[in-house]
Order: structure tokens, then C-alpha cells, then sequence
């Protein structure tokens, strides 16, 4: 469907649960709204913000995407303190009618995707000066009519990739998740918990744009593989805070 279509549509659904979870009195509905919808949705505008890059950028590929994932570092530093002033002035449900405006602006920004395709002349390298396409082209990128193309697991580099982040992505929120509440049982008079939210946002922006750095830099290193290991890495460095907790209290 392209980037384009699956980022609008994606945006769009994570604003109907987002908006639909602001309506709700109980729990259980949220399992629907803000579990499923909202997480789906999510989910299908975030990836074409990752693949649309390579429409743009090869030499510097690396950079650009430490670049653009450090937007949610920035995010991680201030949204703490911005949820807990709504929180404590108009209600959680008032509060998320407010994220509402960021999810719709992410439906706005969905319209701005417009992949391009290499043309033949292109590809076969017979165009002289390395014609590229200018960025402001209006040539249509026309993508595989094929919706489940299940022959793309045979690429090794693929297979891995879709296989090893979800599975690191098991661990990586659970300091988001809880990290806060451990802090707020062993330093109950502590006041500015937001704190260590907004350290895991600045040392997580730090590296993303050094390593995006690095693996432009580094001769044939395997993107995707540095990708997989690093997520592996953070996501068992997380699942060991709450053991760490466990058997701190023991």
C-alpha cells in the first residue's frame, strides 16, 4: 500500500482509540481501545516513518535514522512533565483527549511521505553524473500489487530483523512502565520522579545519534544485525530492573 497510505490510515485508527479510551468509565474497554486500537494504530504510522527513509538517503542512511527515532528521546524527556500537570489539572481522560492533537498532527505528517522509485536507467548505472531523482518529483511510485509477499523471509537480514525486535521489544518499556512506581516505593518523598524518565530519554537520544553515526562510518557492518543486537541488549538490560528490585528487596 506504500508509505503514504498505511501512515494516514495508521494515524487515523490510533486517533479513533485514542479518542474512543478518553470515553470510557472502566478498565476493560481500554484492553480494546488503547491496547489494540490505539496500539495497531500506532504501530502502522511508526514503520513508514523508518522505511520512507531509504526513499531519500543511502550515503547517510544511519545518521538520518538516529536522527529521526531521537524525536521520541526528545519526547521521552518532556511528555513526563507535561502528562503530570494534565493529569493533576483536568483528569486522565482529559488528558488523553489532549494526546489526541499529537496523534492528529502524526496523521497530518503522513501526507508529507512520498516514496520515490529509481528508474531503469538508474538502476543499471548507464545514466551519466548518477542521475537521481529530485526530491520534489511528482513521479508515482507505483509498489508490488502482491499484499503478502511471505517470500521476503528468505532474506536472511529480513527474517532476523522481524523476528528479533519483538522479542526485544518484550523488555525494552518495562522501565517506562515501572520504573517510576519502583522509584516512587523506595523514595516516597521524592518529588521529581519524571527525572529518571527524562535521563533514559537523554542518554537514549545521545546514542542513537552516535551509533547511526558509527554505522555509517563502519565498512560493511550489517545495519540491520547492529539494529537487532542493540534492541536485544536494551530489552535484557530492562528485564533485569524489576529482578534487580526483587531480589534487592530480599
Amino acid at each position: 500500500f506504500g508509505c503514504r497510505k498505511t501512515a494516514v490510515v495508521g494515524a487515523a485508527v490510533g486517533f479513533v482509540g485514542l479518542l474512543s479510551s478518553s470515553f470510557v468509565s472502566s478498565i476493560e474497554p481500554l484492553y480494546l481501545t488503547y491496547g489494540i486500537i490505539f496500539a495497531c494504530g500506532c504501530s502502522f504510522a511508526y514503520q513508514p516513518s523508518l522505511v520512507i527513509l531509504g526513499h531519500y538517503f543511502k550515503k547517510r542512511l544511519g545518521l538520518v535514522n538516529g536522527i529521526v527515532t531521537a524525536g521520541s528521546s526528545i519526547f521521552t524527556i518532556l511528555l513526563p512533565f507535561l502528562l503530570r500537570v494534565l493529569t493533576d489539572s483536568v483528569g486522565l481522560f482529559h488528558t488523553l483527549r489532549v494526546l489526541c492533537i499529537f496523534v492528529f498532527v502524526l496523521f497530518l505528517a503522513g501526507f508529507t511521505y512520498r516514496p520515490f522509485a529509481s528508474s531503469a536507467k538508474d538502476k543499471d548505472g548507464t545514466t551519466k553524473g548518477g542521475n537521481r531523482l529530485s526530491l520534489f518529483s511528482r513521479r508515482k511510485f507505483s509498489p508490488p500489487k502482491k499484499i503478502f509477499n511471505f517470500a521476503i523471509f528468505k532474506v536472511t537480514a529480513y527474517a532476523v530483523w522481524a523476528v528479533g525486535i519483538p522479542l526485544a521489544l518484550f523488555g525494552y518499556f518495562v522501565p517506562y512502565v515501572h520504573l517510576m512506581k519502583y522509584v516512587n516505593e523506595r523514595f516516597q518523598d521524592e518529588k521529581n520522579k519524571e527525572v529518571v524518565l527524562m535521563c533514559i530519554g537523554i542518554t537514549s537520544g545521545v546514542g542513537r545519534l552516535l551509533f547511526g553515526r558509527i554505522a555509517d562510518y563502519v565498512p560493511g557492518v550489517k545495519k540491520i544485525y547492529l539494529q537487532v543486537l542493540s534492541f536485544l541488549f536494551i530489552g535484557l538490560m530492562s528485564m533485569m530492573i524489576p529482578l534487580c528490585s526483587v531480589f534487592g528487596g530480599l
